[in-house]
């Protein structure tokens, strides 16, 4: 194993206290042989495995005799990206939990393994404990997949629970969220979107037969995210989530993905994921919805995932799958990408204006202009020549129009600032 950090420690619990289980479950006894670490005396003294199965040499783990398989749960892309690679050139089957690495160079490290006639498993990688990987590559291949609405970060999750249901500011939710341990001192990977956005290039990868990777997903994160829309979208029956969605249209080649903030009806199944919980809902032509919950991270349901994986690769379930479908993006062309501006959905659109006689005919005059029909209107009672927010929702229209419409009407005299747009997300049937 490389790493033996929180997910490392859980990983090597499991394989000590359920031996008897595992070896029942695979006919196979399974011995963790030897662990990669960076510190290998703090590593020893950490009473998670036995002294001397510690070690520092690279050597020993991704070229020993004696192994079969290596799992990496150390995370980041360099040096472990080269440990990775050489463990498959010398025929070891990998675990990894490592969506940054998979998300840059998964296509690169497939065909290596396939090369030397071994497998990649990765379900941790996405998810946490959540066998959503799975589902796409083994429970739902009769399906062709429409769309992928994901809640894939826990951290925002955690974050926008505590600004929607007690109406904390961005910062304290953000506090509190470090102070319980599900964000880090630097959370910039979770609260920019970019974690998500990497978890989303796996998973459209494989739901869409098609190579997507982290750059392709263009992100927006919760940290620019406004109480005062919060509270407006309440009004209008909406919850706020930081979602990844991969759409494709029925007959349709090209892949739509991004990560952002959207408003989703209070009564669709993804707006009662609260706190640190993941979910996924895949869309499949002949399944309809279905959906993934659970713990997307910590010890232990990482831990899980990762056991998990390693139990399909000795029952040989998991090489099997690897080598005979055609599933993973070294197999495949790169996606064709929908411009993000052709994205047709529902939005929001708030505009601070002085409560001044005409400004909303003009805003409707721009927005009809642009070919956009209004499905709500939002103004709460004002006096004359106050500031005043003025809240919209349009029926399904294009992102680049609206955006241009928002440019219009910024420019109108009365209007302060720039208007906000959010997505509002209708669901598939």
């Amino acid at each position: 194993m490389i790493g033996l950090g929180t997910v490392g420690g859980g990983v090597a619990k499991l394989l000590r206290d359920e031996a008897d289980l595992y070896a029942q479950r695979t006919g196979r006894r399974i011995e963790l042989r030897r662990v990669l670490v960076r510190n290998a005396a703090k590593a020893r003294a950490s009473g998670l495995v036995e002294p001397d199965k510690v070690t520092d040499d690279p050597g020993a783990v991704v070229a020993g005799d004696d192994i079969d398989m290596v799992i990496e749960v150390a995370g980041g892309i360099d040096p472990v990206r080269a440990f990775v690679a050489r463990a498959l050139e010398n025929g070891k089957h990998v675990v990894t939990a490592n969506k940054s690495l998979l998300a840059a160079h998964g296509p690169a490290l497939f065909a290596t393994a396939r090369q030397h006639n071994v497998s990649i498993a990765f379900e941790a990688s996405c998810g946490g404990g959540i066998p959503c990987v799975t589902a796409l590559t083994c429970g739902l291949m009769a399906n062709r997949m429409d769309g992928l609405y994901g809640i894939l970060n826990g951290t925002c999750n955690y974050i926008l629970t505590e600004m929607t249901a007690g109406g904390k500011t961005y910062e304290q939710a953000l506090k509190e969220a470090q102070d319980a341990g599900f964000a880090e001192a630097d959370p910039t990977l979770d609260v920019s979107g970019a974690d998500a956005a990497q978890k989303l290039a796996i998973l459209a990868s494989l739901a869409f037969g098609v190579k997507i990777e982290g750059d392709d997903v263009h992100a927006v994160g919760v940290d620019g995210l406004d109480l005062k829309d919060i509270a407006f979208g309440d009004e209008l029956g909406f919850d706020v989530k930081l979602l990844a969605i991969a759409e494709r249209w029925p007959g349709e080649k090209w892949v739509n993905v991004g990560v952002q903030p959207c408003f989703i009806k209070k009564d669709e199944l993804l707006a009662q994921v609260k706190g640190p919980f993941n979910a996924l809902s895949v869309h499949g032509h002949a399944v309809g919805h279905t959906l993934y919950y659970g713990q997307g991270a910590g010890q232990m349901p990482t831990a899980s995932a990762v056991v998990s994986d390693l139990l399909g690769v000795v029952s040989g379930w998991a090489p099997a799958a690897f080598s005979n479908l055609n599933l993973t993006p070294d197999l495949t062309e790169p996606a064709p990408l929908l411009d993000r501006a052709d994205t047709e959905s529902a939005y929001y659109l708030r505009m601070e204006t002085l409560d001044e006689p005409g400004v909303m005919a003009k805003v409707t005059s721009i927005l009809g202009g642009k070919g956009i029909s209004l499905s709500t209107v939002l103004q709460h009672e004002s006096k004359a020549g106050e500031v005043v927010s003025l809240v919209v929702t349009t029926h399904m229209t294009r992102l680049g129009d609206v955006e241009e419409a928002a440019k219009e009407i910024a420019a109108l005299g009365p209007i302060q600032g720039e208007p906000v747009i959010i997505r509002v997300i209708e669901m598939p049937a």
